[in-house]
């Protein structure tokens, strides 16, 4: 039973990693990734859809991305949405079309990028405390109805604590890496 809980723990701490890693994948300094663009939920007819069902993009030049719509009555909805990702792109509807003007990439553009960046290690340092927290009260509850003893409990939580430890430094670790990618 102690090996199932920590084959437990140590799944939804590395769920974690592996969603800091998609975040984190939407930060590109010199390209913008589409799939930030495609995975955004718009509410259409009363129901929420990813825009990748909605629209199809191309790419102008290596400063444009043109928005080709399915149906052209969502396109205000659709820039507002993309506007809001406060990334510094500049959007501006070309007939039927949306047109995306990338940023040029100043030092305030990275330093922009960088904050967004800690800003997620900062979360998921906290989901990464939180999935601790949780396990912490199931061993409380473990103790409390006699499926462990006191050693085991012990046991559990420097295993908890060490594995809270190695993950939290591994979110650091790939949060330096995109860091140093962004300055260069």
């Amino acid at each position: 039973m102690l090996n199932k809980i920590l084959k437990e723990i140590d799944i939804e701490m590395n769920n974690c990693i592996i969603n800091f890693d998609k975040k984190i994948s939407e930060f590109n300094i010199n390209n913008i990734n589409l799939n930030l663009i495609y995975n955004l939920c718009i509410d259409y007819y009363g129901n929420k859809v990813k825009l990748k069902k909605l629209i199809n993009i191309t790419i102008g030049n290596n400063n444009t991305l043109k928005i080709f719509l399915f149906d052209k009555s969502i396109k205000n909805k659709v820039r507002n949405i993309i506007d809001s990702l406060n990334l510094n792109l500049t959007s501006n509807i070309d007939g039927n079309d949306i047109i995306i003007n990338l940023p040029i990439v100043t030092e305030s553009y990275k330093n922009k990028m960088l904050n967004l960046l800690k800003n997620q290690l900062e979360l998921f340092k906290i989901n990464i405390r939180n999935i601790r927290f949780f396990f912490r009260k199931k061993f409380i509850s473990l103790f409390k109805k006699n499926k462990f003893g006191k050693d085991d409990i012990d046991i559990l939580k420097k295993k908890l604590d060490k594995f809270t430890s190695n993950y939290i430094n591994l979110l650091i670790f790939k949060y330096l890496k995109k860091k140093k990618n962004i300055l260069n």
